[in-house]
């Protein structure tokens, strides 16, 4: 083996990291082509009963990676509090309470969701080169973090309080988090032009 072969060697991961870097990277790839072919106003186009796009889609996966490793690495302050979801600026508990006066229907309270809103510069070529920067970033988390390094979960109604969650746990929540909304993207384009991702 030349030196060359057995550097590369050294620097790739094996065993679980492996895994899961290419798993993560498999079912990004799922959500990306649901994007392939399409103009950016079909991209942003609500083909179904849902408010959701392929493009809002897309942007909510690369920054929820992207926070969900930093917080991997650095704990709930990667949330801060201009991260409407996580910010510690929300009262959850008078949320909670507007919303059981509504059915318990958050929409209806003074909370507003903004993660699936886009700005006028997020173009599908930004959005893909954006979710591939934050690819990278992902795996060199995995490739060099201890896996069992765990931080306490930030506080929202959806969490069990207390309750830490390690950078294995991070990675297997993204993958949850990607294949679902591959699955909402695919919905959304069979709608669009009747083209599927699989079947």
């Amino acid at each position: 083996m030349n030196a060359i072969a057995e550097t590369t060697a050294k620097q790739a991961p094996a065993g679980e990291r492996a895994e899961l870097i290419a798993t993560l990277e498999r079912h990004r790839g799922f959500l990306l082509q649901t994007a392939q072919d399409l103009t950016d106003e079909q991209a942003r186009t609500a083909s179904t009963v849902s408010a959701l796009t392929i493009a809002s889609l897309l942007k909510h996966v690369a920054d929820a990676e992207e926070e969900w490793f930093r917080f991997a690495v650095e704990g709930a302050r990667a949330f801060g509090s201009e991260h409407g979801v996580y910010g510690d600026d929300i009262d959850w508990d008078a949320v909670d309470a507007e919303a059981a006066t509504n059915d318990g229907d958050w929409a209806e309270t003074e909370w507003t969701d903004t993660r699936f809103v886009l700005a006028e510069h997020e173009t599908l070529e930004y959005l893909r080169a954006r979710i591939e920067q934050v690819a990278a970033r992902t795996e060199e988390v995995l490739r060099t973090a201890d896996l069992d390094s765990a931080h306490p979960l930030p506080v929202a109604p959806w969490f069990e309080p207390g309750v830490s969650w390690s950078v294995r746990r991070v990675a297997i929540h993204m993958l949850a988090e990607i294949s679902q909304h591959a699955g909402h993207a695919d919905i959304i384009r069979e709608a669009i032009d009747g083209r599927k991702t699989m079947g």
